[in-house]
């Protein structure tokens, strides 16, 4: 397919590095090498308290006992390493940009531009997903072992929604009338073209997702957050989690961590990652759509602290959409994507449900406050059911 010579745009200020020079980069690379080991006996030590059924035969528990003393045993000889390097990983966070940027391949083909009005109408895909692809010791708390594994799986399921929809390129289509206007699937759906992760924590398991999607689907960013010392103060160890991948070409990105987090999220740089793309050609003039990615503060007794991050959030992706968008270009869409930590049920959750956030963008599957579409579907964690028959298939539970 022939494409117009200024199509795929350059990314403008997005750059593969998240620092300004390349001895910074290769620095960090080094603080990591030297953190790596203590990080993963630590990781495994940290494993060994999950719990998890197990034999309490004196065998076992010999067999226990002799490998924690061998994980102390090495995170002892890692720490003349660690220290040094967590030291430069600090010192190095201050020129940090608080994402990395994976561009496509030189091959990549990109879907052709959108061209209205020879085109009237483009439809477009989005997921979002949360993984729970923590470090292996504390994804098996959640009964979430094998993050790289299943890091490696995620991306094949995610690449089987690449392929064109039964509408062709768009994959638009005016619902038959009478038809319900959502339908639940069990399935990834086809045709994607926005990919929005939340909790992928796991570095390791980060690039392997971003080595599955970048060739397949697009620009991605990832490892997103802003580490180290923090003010408040706050020491972030873990990033936000987000990733973001896209088939159109991205041409500006921008994260803000919100303040404040406590409990289990304390250590986590959980925020807004706002990009924009663009979509097609309208007279000469760019299209572009702007998403914005988040995931808020998980315990659930914390409404009033979910509520001042949801202001933030609409604060900040108007202020990037402001600052990002030229006086020339064509606004398609604005969406935001992630995991709000709260239903739009429960009694508990009054605040937020009637947030002003639902006044700027539209859930598609809420009618109002406590109020769902028929066709609308939530679950609740209940780890007394996790394996039971419905509760572990997708098809069950669409049913």
């Amino acid at each position: 397919m022939q494409f117009p010579p200024d199509w795929p745009p350059e990314p403008g200020a997005l750059r593969p590095s998240p620092f300004p020079h390349p001895v910074l980069h290769a620095l960090h690379g080094l603080a990591r090498v030297l953190l790596f080991p203590a990080y993963w006996t630590l990781d495994q030590l940290l494993g060994c308290w999950a719990p998890m059924a197990r034999p309490s035969s004196l065998k076992w528990l010999s067999a226990a006992a002799r490998a924690g003393a061998a994980l102390l045993l090495l995170l002892l000889v890692g720490l003349p390493l660690a220290l040094p390097g967590l030291l430069l990983w600090l010192l190095l966070q201050a020129w940090r940009r608080p994402f990395c940027y994976q561009p496509p391949p030189q091959c990549w083909a990109p879907p052709a531009p959108w061209r209205p009005p020879a085109e009237p109408a483009r439809c477009f895909s989005f997921l979002s997903a949360n993984l729970c692809l923590l470090p292996d010791g504390l994804a098996r708390f959640s009964n979430l072992q094998h993050s790289q594994r299943r890091a490696e799986a995620v991306g094949s399921v995610l690449l089987t929604g690449l392929r064109p929809s039964r509408y062709g390129t768009t994959g638009c289509s005016p619902p038959p009338p009478g038809a319900p206007c959502g339908v639940l699937i069990a399935a990834v759906p086809a045709g994607l073209d926005f990919v929005c992760l939340q909790e992928v924590f796991d570095l390791r398991a980060a690039h392997r997702l971003v080595s599955r999607l970048a060739p397949n689907l697009g620009p991605v960013l990832y490892d997103v957050g802003t580490y180290g010392l923090q003010p408040g103060p706050q020491l972030k160890l873990l990033g936000s989690g987000l990733m973001l991948a896209s088939r159109y070409p991205l041409l500006r990105a921008a994260f803000r961590s919100f303040p404040n987090a406590r409990r289990e999220d304390a250590l986590a740089s959980k925020g807004l990652l706002s990009a924009q793309a663009q979509l097609g050609i309208l007279d000469g003039r760019p299209i572009v759509g702007f998403l914005h990615c988040t995931h808020l503060h998980a315990p659930s007794e914390d409404g009033p602290l979910r509520c001042k991050q949801l202001t933030l959030l609409l604060d900040w992706a108007e202020q990037f959409e402001a600052e990002s968008c030229q006086s020339d270009e064509a606004v398609a869409f604005s969406v935001l994507l992630g995991d709000l930590n709260f239903d739009n049920c429960s009694l508990d959750h009054a605040q937020e449900q009637e947030h002003q956030l639902f006044s700027r963008f539209q859930d598609p599957c809420r009618l109002g406050t406590r109020r769902e579409q028929p066709w609308a579907l939530g679950t609740l964690l209940s780890t007394s059911t996790l394996h039971h028959s419905v509760a572990c298939s997708p098809e069950m539970l669409r049913r």
